[in-house]
């Protein structure tokens, strides 16, 4: 039915001298993500898509409410500027006719007349609009300017107009690449997806890094990194990796030699040493996890202080430190990731779990715990980072 998808940014407006950097990044983002189905015209802080013949504009529609940057967007009507008054009274009756089958009764019309040089005022194109809707379907429609459930929309531009009743809530936030590139530690739960994802909107390019135990760990847990990370795909296109890092023998070596209480806080400073090689040799600017204070053992702020602290040199970014589980599994449901990450599969963060964890370790002791790891340790990081597998996405 519509023929254009009026699109709408927030924060990238009030970015001043570096806005059309913002505006270049999310319309590259968007043809992307659209290519082959449709086109995309840019104007006066709006972006239009128009597809191309065969495409439905749903499909089209789809595919914007995941792009990072987008605050709403409208499909629309589109028409010359010497439409005729028979033709926009014509689609707004449509408009109005669909609204009345959704139960929305209450009506308004408003006009953006940004080209000045268009005729008619505002207060006169809403006048005439409202005039021409309601001698047809009127005994349907009451009037409004306050509370009103059906709001048709006019806006007038330079070369175009549109015509148009509902806006479409996007992602927000800010485009993809315009944060950097940032690897985050993805252990198969559903934080981790869900702290990547809020990356994302805050315009951050994200690569996924997990640790691999096998024979604790089978086909089906590195089945189900490989859909979460492909999930993610929807909201930043192609262009990211996936390393899966060999884990299994520094468990064995910190299960033997170490304080069980200890353990999973040994492990996850492992994790984050590899972690930071990697990302320092592939180029990444911060690390992700989806550590939520407080929420398990390894998460009190004393334990999350020793786990920091095998990081020299990259932030760690932590979007979830303040969500409550709900929180996090409400997002998880919204963006896909939520059935996948409850399927029943081991993760390398449960292997070898400690009865009774530390709550409050102590750095004193994890220091005297990791210097009984040596001199083997050293081997077997560098032997894991040897055998990382990587995949492209």
């Amino acid at each position: 039915m519509f023929d254009s998808i009026l699109i709408r940014y927030d924060e990238i407006g009030v970015k001043g001298k570096n806005r059309g950097w913002f505006e270049d990044l999310l319309e590259k983002n968007i043809r992307k993500n659209i290519s082959g189905r449709g086109y995309v015209v840019r104007f006066r802080g709006r972006l239009v898509v128009k597809p191309k013949e065969g495409t439905p504009v749903e499909e089209l529609m789809d595919a914007l409410r995941k792009i990072p940057g987008i605050s709403t967007f409208s499909p629309a009507f589109s028409f010359p500027l010497d439409v005729s008054w028979e033709e926009l009274a014509e689609k707004s009756v449509i408009l109005a006719e669909k609204s009345i089958e959704e139960g929305k009764t209450v009506f308004r019309v408003s006009c953006n007349r940004a080209n000045k040089t268009y005729p008619m005022k505002s207060p006169e194109i809403q006048q005439k609009l409202a005039a021409c809707v309601l001698k047809i379907v009127g005994e349907n429609l009451t009037v409004s300017m306050r509370d009103f459930n059906f709001h048709l929309e006019i806006e007038i531009d330079r070369n175009e107009i549109f015509l148009f009743k509902d806006r479409v809530l996007g992602v927000k936030g800010m485009p993809v690449d315009c944060a950097g590139h940032f690897l985050s530690l993805l252990s198969g739960g559903i934080d981790s997806p869900v702290a990547s994802y809020l990356c994302m909107r805050r315009g951050a390019r994200v690569s996924f890094l997990s640790f691999f135990s096998p024979p604790h760990m089978g086909e089906e847990s590195l089945t189900k990194l490989k859909d979460l990370a492909g999930k993610l795909k929807d909201f930043q296109g192609a262009g990211y990796r996936l390393y899966i890092v060999p884990f299994i023998d520094i468990q064995l070596l910190i299960r033997a030699r170490c304080f069980e209480s200890y353990r999973t806080v040994i492990f996850r400073r492992m994790m984050f040493r590899i972690a930071e090689k990697i990302a320092e040799k592939e180029g990444y600017s911060a690390l992700v996890t989806g550590e939520a204070l407080t929420q398990v053992a390894s998460q009190t702020i004393e334990n999350l202080t020793l786990i920091n602290d095998a990081v020299k040199r990259l932030p760690v970014i932590r979007p979830l430190i303040t969500y409550e589980k709900q929180e996090s599994i409400n997002i998880a449901q919204q963006i896909g990731t939520y059935e996948i990450s409850i399927r029943p599969c081991p993760d390398s963060c449960t292997v070898f779990l400690p009865e009774s964890p530390i709550i409050k370790g102590k750095r004193k002791i994890v220091e005297q715990e990791e210097a009984r790891l040596n001199p083997e340790i050293k081997d077997l990081i560098e032997k894991a980072i040897e055998n990382v597998q990587t995949i492209e996405f």
